[in-house]
C-alpha cells in the first residue's frame, strides 16, 4: 500500500484505532482445538489465523477447573496458556493497527533536534541496562522520552496492544500514567513506541532510601491504593503486574504513576483488551474486572523491602496479609464443593498440595514463588481491594 503523507497528530498512533476494534471478539471460548498462546500468528488469511507453527495444534478433550486435558499429554495444561477465539482476535486487532502504521510516514530517529510529530533526537540517548531494545534519555520535541523498539514480529504486536491500553488509560486518568507520545514504524521494519520518561523513582528505589520511615511507607501505600481506587472508578482496568518496580512515586507531592502494561487488561469500546499471556484465563467472567489482584501483587512484592520499617510491618502489613490468607482459606474451601478451580487453588496453598493439608500462603509461595498471587487473581478477594486496604490501614492507624 502507498504511504500516506500525513498522520493524525491527535492520536499517538497517527490514526483512530477504533477503526480496528471490530476485530476483537466480545466472548471468549476455548475451542476443541487450540494453539499455545506463544505460537505467533503471522497473519490472517480469509479471516483465519496463520500460525508460525501450524502443526502444533492441541486437541482439548475436556476442561477441569483451571486446566484442560490435552490428547496425548499425561499432565494437564493451564487453560490460560491456550489460545481462545478472543486471544486470536486480539492479534487480528494488532495486525490491523500495524497495517495502518505501515502506511503512515516513518519515524525518524535522528542525531538532530526533534521538531515534528514522529521524530526523536537520539544524540544523548543510552541503552537501558538489562532491557534490550529500550532506550533512555532520547528527546521528542522538548521532552525527555523512553523508547521501546523491536523488529521481532510477535513483540511488535504485543507492543501495539500495550500501547492501546496505555493510550486509553492516559486518556481517562492522565495523572496516573506517563504520556504516550507516539507509536510508529521506523526504517528496517522497526516498531518504535515513544513515551514520557518519568523523573520520579520506582517504589523499589523509594524503599531502598535510608531515610524511608514507617510514616512515609504508610503514606506511600495509602497513595498507591488511592490511585488504584480512583483508576477503577474511571475505567475497568487490571494492571496484573503491579509489582513495586512498575509503580513510580514522588513522596513530596504524593504522586503515583504506573508503567508497563504488557500484562494489563482494560475494557475499551465494550471489549476486553489485553496482551495474551500465560496467566490469563480469558474465558472467565471476571477477566478484566478483578479489583484485588493489583493490591495483592503490590503488597506481596513490597513485603520483601520492609526490614527497616518494623512498625509498619507489625501493625499494618502482617495483619493485612493474614486477613487475605484467612479470607482465601475460608472462601476457597467453601467454593471447592462446587468449583474445581477453587479446589485446585486451595491445594496449591497446602503443605502437601492435598485438600486435607495445612493451608498457608507460605506453602503456596513455596510451590509457586513467581506466580502465586497472579494465580490467586483467578478470583477477586474483598479483603484486598484498594478500598478495603485503605479502610484497614485507617482502622489500624487509629489503634
Amino acid at each position: 500500500m502507498p504511504k500516506r503523507k500525513f498522520s493524525d497528530e491527535s492520536s499517538p498512533f497517527g490514526f483512530d484505532v477504533k477503526k480496528c476494534i471490530k476485530h476483537v471478539k466480545v466472548q471468549s471460548v476455548l475451542g476443541a482445538k487450540a494453539h499455545h498462546v506463544e505460537n505467533y500468528i503471522q497473519c490472517f488469511h480469509q479471516g483465519l489465523p496463520v500460525f508460525e507453527n501450524p502443526h502444533d495444534v492441541m486437541v482439548v478433550e475436556k476442561t477441569n477447573g483451571m486446566f484442560a486435558t490435552i490428547r496425548g499429554k499425561t499432565e494437564q495444561t493451564h487453560i490460560s496458556t491456550l489460545h481462545t477465539n478472543h486471544t486470536v482476535s486480539l492479534y487480528a486487532f494488532a495486525h490491523c493497527i500495524k497495517t495502518f502504521l505501515e502506511q503512515l510516514p516513518v519515524v525518524l530517529l535522528q542525531h538532530d533536534a526533534s521538531h515534528a510529530f514522529k521524530t526523536v533526537d537520539m544524540r544523548n540517548s543510552v541503552q537501558h541496562k538489562g532491557h534490550a531494545g529500550v532506550v533512555l534519555n532520547a528527546r521528542h520535541l522538548s521532552n525527555r522520552v523512553v523508547l521501546k523498539m523491536t523488529t521481532k514480529p510477535m513483540t511488535q504486536l504485543r507492543y501495539i496492544i500495550e500501547a492501546v491500553i496505555h493510550h486509553c488509560l492516559r486518556s481517562q486518568c492522565p495523572q496516573y500514567f506517563p504520556k504516550l507520545y507516539f507509536i510508529g514504524m521506523a526504517t528496517n521494519n522497526q516498531l518504535v513506541v515513544c513515551s514520557e520518561q518519568l523523573t520520579s523513582i520506582s517504589v523499589t528505589s523509594f524503599m531502598r532510601m535510608n531515610t524511608t520511615k514507617d510514616k512515609e511507607v504508610t503514606q506511600m501505600v495509602i497513595d498507591v491504593c488511592q490511585a488504584l481506587l480512583n483508576i477503577h472508578k474511571k475505567v475497568n482496568f487490571t494492571h496484573r503486574d503491579c509489582h513495586i518496580s512498575n509503580i513510580y512515586y514522588e513522596s513530596a507531592t504524593n504522586t503515583v504513576k504506573l508503567i508497563d502494561f504488557d500484562w494489563s487488561c482494560l475494557q475499551y469500546q465494550g471489549r476486553n483488551i489485553s496482551v495474551p499471556r500465560h496467566l490469563y484465563d480469558t474465558t472467565r467472567a471476571q477477566y478484566c474486572s478483578n479489583k484485588s489482584v493489583d493490591c495483592c501483587i503490590f503488597l506481596r512484592t513490597l513485603g520483601h523491602t520492609l526490614a527497616q520499617v518494623p512498625r509498619f510491618m507489625d501493625k499494618i502489613y502482617r495483619p493485612l496479609m493474614q486477613r487475605y490468607e484467612q479470607e482465601s482459606k475460608k472462601m476457597l474451601k467453601k467454593w471447592a464443593v462446587k468449583d474445581t478451580a477453587a479446589m485446585q487453588l486451595y491445594k496449591m496453598s497446602t503443605c502437601n498440595q492435598k485438600i486435607r493439608g495445612h493451608y498457608s500462603h507460605s506453602h503456596g509461595l513455596n510451590h509457586r514463588p513467581k506466580t502465586f498471587d497472579y494465580l490467586m487473581g483467578y478470583y477477586e478477594w474483598s479483603s484486598m481491594t484498594p478500598q478495603s486496604v485503605l479502610q484497614f490501614i485507617n482502622t489500624q492507624s487509629k489503634q
